[in-house]
């Protein structure tokens, strides 16, 4: 009954077939990206000055985004009961709540060294979970996806599954902020001041490598859904946030570091304005 009523609201982002429009616009906005990468790369290491507002705009925006994202995908899941669905919408709860420690605990934002116990290094480490954990839940939305169009949708209780995502979203965010924080001296470091340790480029470099396999995994699962097009999208914009923000520049308030945020505000609008325009048409 579940499936038969899923099939007569379709299509879904999740269900709906890629068409040739899609491609090209999903190319233009692959290839725009790369070419600003490009031109903005040879000066990512370039100091600009210190914007105050900007850390707290950003993030708030990317909280935003993330919740709203995280909301539909939800509504989504509760109608079609996809555990790929479920999965992806917990990524998106636990980059809104890794968002939130993040500002709390930037330097000088809130306090002179940040909030909950932080350290020198609390603020880069919970970048680093925060953008090595979205992939490890995106390859698991893509796997666990492949496995249902074999088997069919789950059964159960959507909405205790959802509060349970949610529970389970926020525990391992707030996991990875405790240990960036009462656990940052059993971590390398990774910062000096505003700028990196030569440590930081192996770490960054596992992190990075973490979104280019979430990428090539998407990429291999085929058919492509709508939303796997637009993830992949958002897995190309993360490559170029974090090769611009903590692999080619110097470190903090520098051209890579404002233009490399951008690139992930970016990131967290793809999906969320495709969900919009998919809840435009259905209405």
């Amino acid at each position: 009954m579940q499936r038969e009523f899923a099939d007569e609201l379709s299509p879904f982002l999740v269900t709906m077939p890629v068409q040739r429009r899609e491609r090209r616009l999903a190319l233009a906005v692959v290839l725009a990206s790369i070419a600003v990468f490009l031109a903005a790369a040879p000066f990512a290491k370039l100091p600009l000055l210190n914007v105050p507002a900007f850390i707290p705009i950003y993030e708030s925006a990317l909280v935003i985004n993330d919740l709203v994202t995280a909301v539909l995908l939800f509504g989504q899941y509760n109608i079609l009961r996809s555990k790929a669905l479920f999965v992806l919408a917990s990524a998106y709860l636990f980059t809104a709540f890794m968002t939130v420690s993040h500002a709390l605990t930037f330097p000088g934002l809130f306090a002179p060294t940040g909030l909950l116990g932080a350290g020198p290094q609390s603020t880069a480490w919970i970048y680093m979970f925060w953008h090595g954990g979205f992939p490890l839940f995106v390859i698991a939305y893509t796997l666990l996806k492949s496995r249902e169009q074999a088997s069919g949708p789950s059964h159960g209780r959507a909405p205790i599954t959802i509060v349970s995502g949610a529970v389970a979203a926020l525990i391992a965010a707030g996991g990875f902020a405790l240990l960036a924080t009462a656990g940052q001296d059993a971590l390398p470091a990774i910062m000096q001041g505003n700028h990196y340790t030569p440590i930081m480029i192996t770490v960054v470099s596992s992190v990075w490598a973490l979104s280019a396999l979430a990428l090539i995994t998407l990429w291999r699962q085929r058919p492509h859904s709508v939303l796997d097009l637009w993830l992949m999208v958002v897995m190309c914009a993360w490559l170029f946030d974090i090769a611009l923000s903590a692999v080619l520049n110097a470190g903090r308030f520098d051209l890579g570091f404002y233009a490399g945020r951008i690139y992930g505000l970016l990131a967290a609008s793809f999906v969320l304005m495709v969900l919009l325009l998919e809840n435009g048409i259905l209405y």
